[in-house]
């Protein structure tokens, strides 16, 4: 195991970027957070292990609603903007750099929750990062984890527009690839990200290999009070650009 990779070099050089995207981003605040915050439900009094947390944002919100958080980036500027913005509230949390696939600082079967949230599809071993979240996690734990959708985010995927700009269909192909390849997240960044694809059978298969058994399995569409958030969530009422899923360690 390493906690230093292409993936983590490649966040820790745009993390001011992804801060100011992060916060001002409709999908993260207005659709991605509140799914996985409804989905992992009454975190009262639960230990809870936020991998790949970027600026703390899903752990301050956890945070509030009563568990006992701790957050881990491979990203060491994202985890000093995660503890000024933890101390700004007042919230006394632990901040960790470490990578998802070393935690060795941390004590096996320790945590009743691991949420990953749209961070394991980015890493580099996914493997290891799966089977180091098994470890520790608790008997019964849980692990709630939210990633772009494989199917639908393939080395050559995009929408075909018609002749007046209008959605028409959405194409796929090279879905078995495994490949990793830089990529600008919006014009505004100054340097491009690591992304990764994988096709949906490796994100199911280091789980099960594991002995962790699925509970749930959602591919959401987009409500009517979520589009009044944004137009853009239009595109989600026709694929699934996410994908979330909740593993159990029996």
């Amino acid at each position: 195991m390493t906690g230093d990779d292409t993936s983590t070099r490649s966040w820790n050089a745009i993390a001011d970027d992804w801060i100011a995207h992060a916060d001002a981003n409709d999908y993260r605040q207005h659709y991605l957070m509140p799914r996985m915050i409804a989905m992992l439900g009454d975190v009262t009094g639960k230990s809870v292990l936020d991998i790949g947390c970027g600026e703390g944002g899903y752990a301050r919100e956890l945070h509030r609603r009563g568990a006992r958080v701790t957050g881990v980036d491979g990203s060491t500027r994202l985890i000093e903007v995660a503890r000024q913005r933890a101390t700004a509230e007042g919230i006394d949390a632990p901040f960790v750099v470490a990578n998802a696939n070393a935690l060795g600082s941390i004590a096996s079967a320790t945590f009743d929750v691991v949420v990953a949230a749209m961070s394991l599809m980015d890493v580099e071993d996914y493997d290891g990062a799966v089977g180091e979240v098994h470890r520790v996690l608790q008997a019964g734990g849980e692990l709630f984890m939210s990633i772009t959708h494989p199917c639908f985010s393939a080395p050559v995927s995009a929408w075909v527009r018609d002749s007046t700009g209008a959605l028409e269909t959405f194409t796929v192909d090279r879905y078995f690839d495994r490949v990793a390849w830089e990529s600008m997240i919006t014009p505004a960044f100054r340097a491009p990200v690591v992304r990764r694809h994988r096709p949906l059978e490796d994100f199911m298969k280091s789980p099960i290999a594991c002995g962790f058994v699925l509970r749930e399995f959602c591919e959401p569409s987009v409500t009517d009070d979520e589009l009044k958030q944004s137009r853009r969530f239009l595109k989600l009422a026709r694929i699934p650009y996410f994908l979330f899923m909740r593993w159990q360690k029996p």
